[in-house]
């Protein structure tokens, strides 16, 4: 059998080789040009359909970014981790993400709670981590620098609640507040955009995540016993639905009732019930405002369509439409924060032999992730939810959107700006500015409710003034001997009566005379701890052994 050898100098021999030159170069030059992967996870309950949707649009951000950018010389590769809704899960996956799969960033987690632990996980591995759906203001990047909240802190929606209180001269409101970081978060803030609204909070109750009827009953009859007719609800949708069921049962949703609730029940309007909606007929909520433009309306189709492909089963689950923006754009800001700042592969600076004794502790520095970091704070662009903005590792809301629940859903009656305030519509140069479409109210009444009302177990307050001879310009009682008439007055009374006036509704009161020497002030003291009197009005000195048996204001002139 013959054989054909290939001679070196042969010119088949030299093509052969020719090609295999140039294909060895082909190859060398696309590997030097393959863009660099970088690693981000993505933490989320992926036991809900709401975690399943999440999933497939975080995927097309990440995937419409590169569409748009297709010469990027990094792409991101996410890889996914289910918490199931629960906080030591979520700290698990985060350790799993940075120890094993040495993500460079991480995306989630859903809740306050579950983004606590995270984001001190991500802190101590220098591994930022962007939260689009953590609003608790206990979470803040002054406590985590590597925590980025790319939603609105719950604190930003108080001053709108101020607004609307103020927009009708309702000056005083009981607050309803869930028992969880999420409700008692917020406290602080709302208490001091009441008091920068001349209003005040009269009362606060919580309400456990887990209470039943009955709990919740009482917490709804002892604020019935109050005056305050204004209420604002701040809990998640799941608690709000079921105290609005049990309100409307005790009477609380008719005529001289006022309800306002944060975006824990305006922002998920999608997800209540008809019976949820009927109980909450009248409620003024919010939620962040978001444009809907062409871009809003295609990429909800789009998700829609492929939600149905990769969860069948999902198809017929209303999701949150707000939740799905809010986490599409941080997963292009990543993106585009990871290109900016070209970072590397990963490279985690490892812990000394010897000090690492758990998990934890063996996590190791991301060398990339303060670069990381700094990008992603600076990046900006015109998000599918609206400006892509961080300050102060914060996103910056532009609105939000007042609404009155009506009928089988909710309308919108105005705006709230931190520019403009409350308006009719977001046009600042508008004549409308300051004021509200109409609201019908619970109950529907034909005028604005007062806001408050006559304590159904109230009396009038008893206040004990002294009757005493000499200094008589703190408090002078005298009697006209023609009409038996008693007359009061006094510095003291000027005081008390500018203080009743000034309350955010009216109490009854009547004065109580008392027959006191200058030696027996502590008699009215004794009045007071016997409960014969409320309260008493004069020039009564403060000693440390009367405080043990009443209350003292502070003093409000000098004696002597």
């Amino acid at each position: 059998m013959a054989k054909h050898l290939l001679h070196p100098r042969s010119p088949f021999f030299l093509l052969v080789l020719l090609a295999a030159l140039i294909s060895y170069q082909v190859q060398v030059s696309t590997a030097q040009n393959a863009p660099s992967q970088v690693r981000v996870g993505v933490i989320l309950d992926l036991t809900s359909p709401v975690g399943h949707r999440l999933r497939t649009g975080i995927t097309m951000a990440v995937e419409d970014y590169y569409a748009a950018h297709p010469s990027s010389a990094t792409r991101v590769e996410l890889h996914f981790r289910d918490s199931a809704g629960d906080v030591l899960r979520a700290a698990s996956a985060a350790v799993d993400l940075i120890k094993n799969a040495q993500v460079q960033a991480i995306i989630g987690p859903p809740t306050s709670a579950e983004a606590e632990f995270v984001s001190r996980i991500g802190d101590q591995a220098h591994v930022p981590v962007l939260s689009y759906s953590a609003t608790s203001p206990a979470l803040s990047a002054a406590q985590t620098p590597f925590f980025v909240r790319t939603t609105a802190n719950d604190s930003f929606q108080t001053a709108p609640v101020a607004a609307v209180l103020g927009a009708f001269n309702w000056r005083a409101a009981a607050v309803l507040y869930e028992d969880s970081p999420y409700g008692a978060g917020i406290l602080p803030a709302l208490a001091d955009a009441l008091q920068g609204a001349s209003a005040k909070i009269m009362d606060r109750a919580s309400v456990p995540t887990d209470a039943d009827d009955a709990r919740i009953d009482a917490v709804l009859y002892r604020l019935m016993a109050m005056p305050t007719r204004v209420f604002v609800v701040h809990m998640l949708y799941p608690l709000a639905a079921r105290v609005f069921r049990r309100a409307k049962k005790a009477g609380m949703m008719s005529e001289e009732y006022v309800w306002v609730a944060t975006d824990g029940v305006g922002g998920f309007m999608d997800r209540l019930s008809p019976e949820d909606v009927d109980a909450m007929q009248g409620v003024v909520s919010l939620q962040p405002y978001v444009e809907l433009t062409d871009d809003v309306k295609n990429f909800s189709a789009r998700l829609r369509e492929r939600s149905r492909l990769e969860n069948p089963s999902d198809a017929d689950v209303v999701d949150l439409a707000l939740m799905r923006l809010w986490s599409y754009d941080p997963a292009w800001a990543i993106a585009s924060a990871v290109e900016a700042a070209g970072v590397p592969s990963p490279a985690f600076q490892k812990p000394q032999q010897g000090t690492a004794l758990t998990d934890l502790d063996r996590l190791g520095v991301s060398a990339t992730g303060a670069t990381l970091l700094k990008a992603v704070l600076t990046t900006t662009f015109d998000g599918i939810a609206g400006k892509f903005k961080l300050v102060d590792g914060q996103f910056q809301l532009q609105a939000y959107e007042v609404m009155n629940i009506i009928g089988k859903g909710a309308r919108t009656v105005g705006f709230w700006t931190p520019e403009s305030g409350i308006s009719q519509d977001l046009n600042p140069g508008s004549s409308k500015a300051l004021k509200l479409k109409q609201i019908l109210q619970p109950g529907e009444p034909r005028s604005t409710p007062k806001g408050w009302t006559v304590s159904p177990n109230g009396r009038m307050l008893r206040v004990a003034v002294p009757v005493k001879r000499g200094f008589k310009q703190f408090v002078d009682v005298s009697e006209n001997l023609t009409t038996g008439e008693t007359k009061i007055r006094g510095y003291c009374i000027d005081v008390f009566d500018e203080v009743m006036k000034n309350l955010p509704y009216p109490v009854s009161y009547q004065y109580v005379p008392q027959n006191v020497s200058s030696n027996s002030y502590a008699k009215l003291v004794d009045m007071v701890r016997d409960q014969e009197v409320d309260i008493v009005v004069g020039d009564v000195t403060i000693r440390a052994s009367r405080m043990a048996d009443a209350d003292f204001t502070m003093p409000f002139t000098e004696s002597g």
